[in-house]
């Protein structure tokens, strides 16, 4: 009886290490979410538009994209439309509004965003709205705008 008790008692401390270690081991996909959080990350292939080559103030540009998951999977498209507010010899700053469109909903994001140099260009946007799943959304976008496309990170609330 006791030799049955120290070996239940080892097998027990055994597997709390070997769960511990594996717990510890595992990466997260990503960053826990506050509660009332939800993160999505999206990828926009840009399929049409350009900014202008020698812009000015007031010039503005728009971009259609095909939205993608994390694993590249299908996710819905999305638009941006930018104006620039101002010229600088190191590039522009422009108001830009993104509307993306999902399989769940709508997203409406908007920035003030500096393109100094050839980029890739990093900057916050605001969600201000949303529609469908994200009805009354509210939150914040990682944005980078590469090449021929734009990753987000979004956080709504």
């Amino acid at each position: 009886m006791r030799l049955m008790r120290r070996q239940a008692a080892a097998v027990a401390a055994a597997a709390a290490v070997a769960a511990t270690a594996v717990a510890v081991a595992l990466p997260s996909p990503q960053p826990a979410a506050a509660d009332g959080e939800k993160t999505l990350a999206w990828t926009a292939v840009h399929r049409t538009g350009s900014p202008p080559e020698h812009p000015r103030a007031g010039d503005t540009w728009a971009v259609y994209a095909d939205l993608q998951g994390p694993s590249g999977e299908p996710a819905g498209d999305g638009s941006s439309v930018c104006t620039v507010v101002l010229t600088r010899y190191e590039g522009v700053v422009a108001q830009c509004r993104y509307v993306l469109r999902g399989t769940d909903g709508t997203l409406v994001l908007e920035s003030m965003e500096n393109r100094f140099g050839r980029g890739p260009y990093h900057t916050d946007a605001a969600v201000v709205g949303g529609t469908g799943t994200y009805a009354g959304a509210k939150g914040q976008v990682q944005l980078t705008i590469e090449n021929q496309r734009t990753l987000y990170q979004l956080r709504l609330k």
